[in-house]
C-alpha cells in the first residue's frame, strides 16, 4: 500500500505544471476552441497523472530499498533500486519537463481589514518604529499589513533521483549497505519548497468593475450612480494594493478616473468599461 504522502496527485495540479500552448484549428468558432482546447488541456493532464503516479511509484522502491537495507537484504534493496531506475528512465524520457513533482500544496488567506488611510497611519508608525531600531514594534505594525493568497507548494526533485540510485546500487555491490541507504534517504528528503502570492486588492477591484458592468448593461442612466460607486470601491482596492507593495496600477486608475468622469457627464453605457476590464485581466494575467 502507498505511503499517505505517496498519492496520485490532483489533475488541476498536474495540468498546471504542463508546459501548455493554445491548439488551433481551422474553421472554428471562439466557443468550439475552447472545447478544444479545454479537451486537450485534459488529456495531457491525464498523461501527466499517469507519468507522475509511476514517478511516485519509482519513489517507493527507493523506500522498499532502504528498509530491506536496514535488514541487510541487498538482493531485494538492488532489485528495488532497479525497478526505480527503470521506471523513471521511463518518466524522464517521456516527459523531459517532469523534474519536479509537487507533493504538498498549502494555500493560506490573509487579508487586511483596513482602509489606505489606515494603512498609511501604519507604514508611517512603521517607518518611525524602524528610525528609533526598535525593529520588533516595526515588524508587529507590518505583519498584519498583506491582502492576499499565499500559496507554497513542496516538490521532490525527481531529476536528482537517477544519479542517487545508480551511487547506491554501487554501493550495495560494494557491500557499503550503511552508505547505500544514506544516499537514498538523502535523495527522499530533497524537497524544494515554491511560494506563489496571488494579490487580493486587483482581484476585488476586478469584482467590483464586472459588477458595474452588469448595472450598465442593465440600464446605465438608471444604474449609472450605482455604477460609479462600484467603481470608487475598486479604485480603493488600488490604492490599498499600491501602499501594500503589489503594484503601481497607474494606467488602470487612470482609465477608471476617466470612465469617472464619463459616468459623471451622463455618458454611460454598456461599453465603456470595456478597456478597463481589460487592463484589468492584463494585470492578472501577469501574476
Amino acid at each position: 500500500m502507498a505511503s499517505p504522502f505517496l498519492r496520485l496527485l490532483p489533475l488541476a495540479v498536474c495540468a498546471a505544471l504542463l508546459p501548455q500552448s493554445p491548439v488551433w484549428a481551422a474553421s472554428t468558432t471562439p466557443q468550439e476552441q475552447d472545447h478544444v482546447n479545454r479537451e486537450a488541456a485534459e488529456h495531457l493532464a491525464h498523461q501527466r497523472a499517469a507519468l507522475v503516479n509511476e514517478a511516485m511509484i519509482a519513489e517507493e522502491d527507493m523506500l522498499v530499498a532502504i528498509m530491506s537495507l536496514a535488514h541487510q537484504d541487498k538482493d531485494t534493496a538492488y532489485k528495488a533500486l532497479q525497478d526505480a531506475s527503470g521506471k523513471l528512465d521511463v518518466v524522464l524520457a517521456r516527459d523531459p519537463h517532469l523534474k519536479q513533482v509537487p507533493m504538498n500544496v498549502h494555500i493560506a488567506t490573509q487579508d487586511i481589514n483596513a482602509d489606505p488611510k489606515s494603512v498609511r497611519e501604519s507604514l508611517n508608525e512603521a517607518r518611525k518604529a524602524l528610525a528609533a531600531d526598535d525593529v520588533q514594534k516595526a515588524k508587529a505594525l507590518l505583519h498584519p499589513l498583506a491582502s492576499e493568497i499565499r500559496i507554497t507548494t513542496q516538490y521532490l526533485p525527481l531529476d536528482s533521483y537517477p544519479a542517487a540510485i545508480r551511487k547506491a546500487s554501487q554501493e550495495i555491490q560494494a557491500g557499503h549497505t550503511q552508505s547505500a541507504a544514506q544516499l537514498l534517504s538523502d535523495a527522499l528528503h530533497l524537497v524544494v519548497t515554491k511560494e506563489t502570492i496571488i494579490p487580493l486588492p486587483p482581484m476585488k477591484a476586478e469584482t467590483d468593475v464586472e459588477e458595474a458592468q452588469a448595472l450598465l448593461d442593465s440600464d446605465p442612466k438608471k444604474n449609472a450612480a450605482q455604477a460609479s460607486a462600484h467603481l470608487k470601491q475598486a479604485d480603493e482596492q488600488l490604492k490599498l494594493g499600491k501602499l501594500l507593495g503589489y503594484g503601481d496600477y497607474r494606467d488602470i486608475r487612470k482609465e477608471m478616473d476617466s470612465v469617472q468622469k464619463k459616468l459623471d457627464a451622463g455618458q454611460g453605457s454598456s461599453g465603456l468599461l470595456g478597456h478597463l476590464k481589460q487592463l484589468l485581466h492584463e494585470a492578472h494575467d501577469k501574476l
